[in-house]
């Protein structure tokens, strides 16, 4: 435990050095700037910050009386990748003092000195004393293959944070020529809980020798996380003969497994899976359905589709909207008056999700559909049918939209706020203003649609609501400043960061101020002297 923190510390203080000394060399830029030109204005203080160590200094560290700042030299060292250190770093490794061993073997690792691999491979063994994980770290960063065989020994280990650590480390080294060896490993395991990490190696190595390993390992397992890994593990690999296995588990009762097998069946990208998995649409189960329906959209197919707008026009109710979804995730515009045809009946179960699809199809022709929806149905299908013409997107839809923004139904309205920045027109924002003000708690909506409005007006609004003293308008507000990347924001965002106010979130304005300009200054003061420096009436 003693080693980790000092590894912590010790990884933090180079990065913190790192980061300190860009900081240093931006404000230097900057105050070049201002020595051309009128005199320089007073500045503010800035933070004293700790000066970057010269080489020298690490160096002389190296023979500190305090094992700590060795550690801490060896690893900057070999984060500076000062080759010629190594020598120590390997004699550190072999040598008694625990305390600097465990960064020399990170050091090793961080050079890629690949000549100490054979001795840094044995401290993976527990009598080694060593933190296996900063061990494993040290072999990740060698990239070399050949640990891998060593490596997976530590899949058979008890702990089950190891055998997770050691996954990671093979596929980081990108282990495959070691796939035989764990597949030879995997079929003589009878421990359920390390069948899941034997599957995901092979999977995420992609040892295709394991396809009937794990075939076997999901046809036997008990739902939990073995079969839910084996399943992720087939669809890795790209198995083909256990697609029927797959599909049968898209319905079952194990919900990780529906997810998963339906992730797996999407990376074969077989276009044998669609009629097989076409008739799930009419499962019982609306979950079952919808799983389904993933899997139809993500294998590519356009001969298919046709097939599923069978199931549309004929198949069960409750076959029709994930179909409807499918096709408009899809693009089939041949679909469009069949799906309009089916959200105008009633009875149709999941209406949201069919007018949601008109949406994705984008065609302006269903706007008189959608518009009939949004004003006579009280069902959900009106909330589909209040994003779909946002997604759509033409102006022909603005004014119902406009209306179902002012809607007493929460729900409406805040669909509405967001349909209105995907239509993204000026004429919206005098509407988004007035939302904003009367319902403060909807601004993650209304002021995320008025920042995709590209016009100045918008940013204006977007200034006004990043001065107001409501703490969570003001915070929303920077926060959008930041992302529409306006530079004309930056006098109002500098003012607010001058501001000694409670209400005032420096680190969102300093996030912002970030992405408007690309500087990278981190405190408040680096900040303001720039502006002083750069954009002063005292200092053009």
């Amino acid at each position: 435990m003693i080693f980790m923190k000092l590894l912590v510390y010790s990884i933090f203080m180079i990065f913190r050095r790192a980061i300190i000394s860009i900081i240093c060399g931006v404000t230097v830029f900057s105050l070049m700037l201002g020595c051309f030109g009128p005199p320089r204005p007073d500045l503010l203080p800035e933070a004293e910050e700790e000066e970057s160590p010269s080489l020298e200094q690490v160096v002389s560290d190296l023979k500190s009386q305090n094992p700590r700042m060795r550690s801490q030299a060896i690893l900057e060292l070999a984060s500076l990748n000062e080759r010629k250190y190594i020598p120590i770093a390997r004699e550190w490794m072999r040598s008694s003092e625990k305390i600097t061993k465990g960064p020399a073997i990170l050091a090793l690792g961080i050079w890629k000195d690949k000549s100490s691999l054979p001795e840094i491979l044995n401290f993976l063994d527990p009598k080694s004393e060593i933190d296996i994980a900063t061990v494993l770290e040290s072999i990740a960063r060698m990239e070399d293959p050949g640990a891998g065989n060593r490596v997976s020994s530590l899949l058979n280990q008890e702990d089950g944070s190891i055998r997770l650590l050691a996954v990671d480390t093979l596929v980081r080294i990108n282990a495959r020529q070691s796939g035989k060896i764990i597949l030879a490993s995997a079929k003589s395991n009878k421990d359920p809980d390390k069948a899941k990490t034997f599957a995901m190696a092979l999977g995420k190595l992609n040892i295709i020798e394991a396809e009937d390993y794990l075939i076997d390992l999901a046809s036997n397992s008990e739902p939990g996380p073995s079969l839910a890994a084996s399943y992720l593990a087939l669809g890795k690999i790209r198995s083909k003969k256990s697609i029927p296995l797959l599909v049968k588990a898209i319905q079952s009762n194990f919900d990780k497994g529906r997810e998963n097998s339906s992730i797996a069946l999407v990376d074969i990208k077989d276009p044998k899976i669609l009629p097989l998995v076409l008739p799930i649409l009419e499962n019982q189960d609306r979950e079952i359905r919808y799983r389904a329906a993933d899997v139809l959209i993500g294998i590519p197919d356009p001969g298919f589709s046709t097939r599923i707008l069978e199931v549309l026009i004929k198949g069960k109710a409750a076959a029709k909207a994930p179909a409807s979804h499918v096709l408009g995730r899809i693009k089939f515009s041949k679909a469009r008056e069949e799906i309009e045809k089916t959200l105008l009946d009633p009875n149709i179960p999941d209406r949201e999700i069919i007018a949601q699809s008109l949406g994705y199809l984008g065609d302006k022709k269903s706007i008189p559909v959608l518009v009939k929806i949004l004003k006579e149905d009280q069902t959900e299908a009106k909330y589909g049918a209040v994003w779909a013409l946002g997604a759509i997107g033409s102006e022909e839809g603005l004014p119902y939209v406009e209306e179902a923004c002012k809607s007493k139904d929460q729900k409406l309205a805040k669909i509405a706020s967001e349909s209105l920045g995907m239509i993204a027109s000026p004429k919206s924002l005098s509407l988004l203003d007035k939302k904003t003000e009367d319902f403060p708690d909807l601004a993650p909506i209304t002021l995320a649609a008025i920042t995709s409005i590209p016009s100045e007006e918008s940013r204006k609004i977007l200034e006004k609501y990043a001065e107001s003293e409501n703490i969570n308008l003001h915070q929303v507000a920077v926060s959008q400043l930041g992302a529409k990347k306006d530079p004309a924001s930056v006098p109002v965002l500098i003012r607010l960061l001058q501001e000694d106010s409670r209400s005032r979130n420096r680190k969102l304005l300093i996030s912002a101020l970030k992405s408007v300009t690309g500087l990278k200054f981190a405190s408040k003061n680096e900040w303001i002297n720039w502006y002083i420096l750069n954009f002063s009436n005292k200092h053009p």
